[in-house]
């Protein structure tokens, strides 16, 4: 059963969160927004992962971010915001519980995106983040058919969604994942950045190619959602009629969202974003309310 997890007006709108994850905004005109809905942070970038492709360009000699020093920039966010924790392995990092710990306290929504190849390892970790309430969401990204962990961790909740990485991923996958309850998926895009400069291909190409065809034939097996460079590389608005896309359509990157790079101790419009600004120079809403002076990535 659908229930409320938090509400709160940011500017001119009204922002409700349902406890399965569903995000509504009603506002009248044009949004007048004030601080951001979702920040998606990187506090390490340690990873021994290996990832050809990686756009953290994280390495086993990746280091891990100050998680106070961050705290202190998230202090005046109010609650009901909601917060993407990565990495690298954010499960390495050293004070993963007490970040969650604090921003609980906070009222900040947590959700941690790991990789399924490191569920085996913390399993337990996760479990308790999921068992204390201390993550609302887990996103995994997907690196193989083997979901005997992803299974023990749908015992516990059903905000679990599965990340797959269009021109990595290969399609198929998707009639996998969907023998699996509540299958909820994410496409990224692929992000020539870091080391996704040097490993885009033709491979790759291909790969995006496929996903193109392949869209329209999978709606309605799952619940699935995109980022926004997927859906610019996908051009995914072509699936929707006008009325449908300006429903369901979240927003344009740097309008209800931003980046934050705890490692470096930089702020972004995205991870990809080469233009960043240090935690010396601004605020997170001073940062934040600087959006319209940058060029939409």
């Amino acid at each position: 059963m659908k229930t409320i997890l938090h509400e709160y007006n940011n500017g001119n709108t009204h922002v409700t969160i349902l406890n399965d994850g569903t995000k509504i905004r009603s506002y009248e005109r044009t949004p007048n927004i004030l601080f951001p809905e979702t920040i998606d942070i990187k506090i390490t970038n340690y990873c021994d992962m290996g990832c050809k492709y990686c756009h953290e360009q994280s390495t086993k000699e990746g280091i891990h971010g100050d998680l106070s020093l961050l705290l202190y920039q998230l202090k005046d966010l109010p609650p009901g915001v909601e917060i993407a924790i990565g990495g690298g392995n954010p499960l390495s990092h050293p004070d993963l519980l007490f970040f969650l710990e604090k921003i609980k306290k906070q009222g900040l929504i947590a959700n941690l995106t790991v990789n399924q190849g490191h569920l085996k390892s913390y399993l337990r970790s996760i479990s308790y983040y999921i068992e204390e309430d201390l993550i609302k969401g887990l996103g995994i990204s997907v690196t193989n058919n083997n979901f005997t962990y992803i299974k023990s961790l749908l015992e516990l909740s059903e905000n679990i969604v599965y990340h797959l990485i269009a021109g990595v991923s290969k399609v198929s996958v998707v009639e996998d994942l969907i023998t699996l309850s509540n299958c909820k998926i994410l496409i990224l895009g692929y992000k020539k950045f870091g080391f996704g400069i040097d490993y885009y291909n033709d491979s790759i190409r291909q790969n995006l190619v496929e996903w193109y065809k392949a869209l329209s034939n999978l709606r309605g097996k799952c619940v699935i959602s995109f980022d926004n460079l997927a859906i610019q590389q996908l051009k995914v608005e072509r699936l929707f009629t006008i009325e449908g896309w300006e429903k369901f359509y979240m927003g344009d990157d740097f309008t209800f969202s931003m980046y934050i790079d705890a490692v470096e101790k930089k702020y972004a419009p995205t991870s990809r974003s080469l233009e960043r600004k240090s935690f010396t120079e601004y605020s997170l809403l001073e940062f934040f309310s600087m959006r319209n002076n940058y060029e939409r990535i």
